[in-house]
């Protein structure tokens, strides 16, 4: 059986006999920038430095940078291309520029997640080549000490061993995934983010999503109380939307009750004291209360203000 198909893969069947032989596909990584002069030309440089790869191109689509994010990606040899500041969303970025893709393999990568290592492009689109996957995505590690809470987050979803039940099922910060996929189902453009987990949602039973621990990318970013509440703000608008527009319930699903939602919130605050003491974040355990309240509640209000 080629579960490579049209219309994709028979959820019950998904040993590795069903799938087809290694296959050879050029490689298309997307990259979207808004104002990432610190971070473009370190991941560019390291991503010209992969190794034992199939030929790939590089488009950055760039959301109105006022920095010099575009002087220094002019200096590779890349396609570039702008979008009003206004348009932005995660799903419109990415769908422009995989629309300009040549690639029959992308791979969807943050600006500011710079590869861990040489072989950080073999590892994510190697699943897909050997037949084995239809999308990957890789782990996301953080650098110590500079966002503790992101920390936590990180070392909760994208584990270094197997991923659990509970964790994010897939993102597009650094994944890889077959082009006709995305050509049958491309990213919502409307949602403020979580893009990834509903593309996720809407295609599991048909195609297979891995989880690739050696695909790992570096992806940090200091703290800012501003920036963690209005992320939550943002949120919480697009679980808003997930139930208005196609009746995923976030928020139910996984806390049908009060008691569970505070069970989860309790929980939350508990593994963030362990991760702050296993790290020595000791002197800033003070702070948890506050942050993680804080953005519960900036969830609430987003999802409240589309009401």
């Amino acid at each position: 059986m080629n579960v490579f198909m049209e219309g994709g893969m028979d959820s019950r069947c998904r040993s590795c006999a069903d799938f087809m032989k290694p296959i050879e596909k050029q490689i298309s990584i997307v990259i979207r920038t808004k104002n990432e002069e610190a971070s473009i030309g370190k991941t560019l440089q390291v991503l010209f430095n992969q190794q034992q790869v199939s030929p790939f191109e590089i488009i950055l689509v760039d959301s109105s940078s006022t920095d010099g994010t575009l002087a220094i990606a002019g200096g590779y040899p890349i396609k570039i291309i702008t979008i009003p500041a206004e348009r932005f969303t995660y799903g419109y970025a990415l769908n422009c520029g995989i629309a300009s893709a040549r690639g029959e393999i992308i791979c969807s990568l943050s600006a500011h997640c710079v590869p861990v290592g040489n072989t950080w492009l073999k590892e994510l689109v190697g699943p897909i080549l050997s037949g084995t996957a239809h999308a990957i995505y890789g782990r996301q590690v953080p650098i110590e000490g500079i966002n503790p809470f992101e920390e936590v987050s990180l070392w909760k979803h994208f584990p270094e061993k197997e991923k659990k039940d509970g964790r994010v099922p897939f993102s597009n910060a650094n994944c890889a995934f077959l082009k006709h996929i995305w050509l049958i189902q491309p990213f919502d453009e409307e949602l403020p983010s979580w893009e990834d987990y509903l593309w996720y949602l809407l295609l599991k039973d048909k195609y297979f999503f891995q989880y690739n621990t050696r695909a790992a990318v570096y992806h940090t970013h200091p703290f800012s109380l501003k920036r963690a509440t209005l992320y939550a703000y943002r949120d919480g608008k697009t679980f808003r939307i997930l139930k208005d527009k196609y009746g995923i319930d976030v928020i139910n699903e996984f806390c049908p009750s009060m008691r569970a939602k505070v069970r989860t919130v309790i929980d939350d605050l508990k593994m963030h004291v362990r991760y702050f003491r296993m790290r020595g974040y000791g002197k800033k355990m003070p702070l948890i209360p506050v942050i993680r309240l804080s953005k519960y509640l900036a969830y609430w209000r987003g999802y409240r203000a589309l009401r």
